[in-house]
């Protein structure tokens, strides 16, 4: 059985699952569906277009789904996806897509914390965590399994890799290479995230192959492209070293650099 706060404001073109809660004074608006054993808390905000998955928690002052932060914006603009089991903490936003169509998505399992803001026609994948005041431009991507910590800035467009850990305060303009520990004021990447490597099954065999990955890329040669032609040809093409080498094929921003 669902538990609605009297004071709640849940609109006629709303559909809620079963067994959700929703604390006084929140708001869910049209277009709105809520999957099943979601938590809401007091004087939340989720407009629609938006889809929220089941066994999520909102916490009391987080708004999801308000239209983009762009001044040309024409129209009511596309919609938000938070996966299953996702918690947004306190005062944390999620903006919709800025176009027709379009989607800001948010993956399973992930957990913004208190402050976090997700712009415009970002793309998290699941596990991401977002720490106190991360701010996320529009146009981000971020890969599974990525912890960026708090007072972090992105820019717009900037590409985020599976596995990294992000170290703030600092501000990224630049894609941020899949299972590094990055970190500093312009970044660099100090090593390998060894420790969420191991958390995510990868054997010591292939973390050593990213090691010597990153010191081709780093260290041994004069170009991006060399460097991929190096890797591929060296070191067995398993998924986490097709992972690096698709993220530095599609890189447009340029990667940041450091040692492992």
């Amino acid at each position: 059985m669902s538990e609605i706060h009297p004071s709640t404001s849940i609109d006629s073109g709303a559909y809620v699952g079963e067994g959700v809660s929703v604390g006084p004074g929140a708001v869910i608006g049209a277009d709105v569906r809520m999957g099943d054993g979601c938590q809401v808390g007091a004087n939340a905000v989720i407009e629609g277009p938006a889809e929220i998955g089941p066994g999520c928690r909102i916490f009391p002052g987080a708004i999801i789904g308000t239209e983009a932060q762009y001044t040309a914006l024409e129209g009511e603009g596309g919609r938000v996806e938070v996966g299953a089991n996702t918690v947004v903490r306190e005062g944390a936003t999620i903006n919709r897509s800025f176009k027709e169509g379009g989607v800001t998505r948010v993956g399973e399992e992930c957990y913004l914390m208190m402050q976090a803001h997700v712009a415009h026609d970002c793309l998290l994948g699941d596990r991401v965590i977002l720490t106190n005041s991360t701010a996320l431009s529009g146009h981000i991507e971020i890969g599974s399994d990525a912890f960026i910590a708090g007072f972090t800035a992105i820019h717009q467009f900037v590409r985020i890799g599976d596995g990294v850990i992000l170290i703030g305060p600092t501000a990224v303009r630049k894609d941020v290479l899949p299972y590094t520990k990055t970190d500093g004021n312009p970044p660099e990447v100090r090593g390998l995230n060894t420790i969420g490597l191991r958390r995510m099954g990868v054997t010591a065999e292939i973390r050593g192959h990213l090691k010597r990955a990153y010191r081709i890329l780093f260290q041994e040669s004069k170009t991006v492209e060399e460097a991929i032609g190096k890797i591929e040809a060296e070191l067995p093409v398993g998924r986490e070293i097709k992972t690096v080498v698709d993220f530095l094929k599609v890189s447009e921003r340029g990667v940041y650099r450091g040692g492992v």
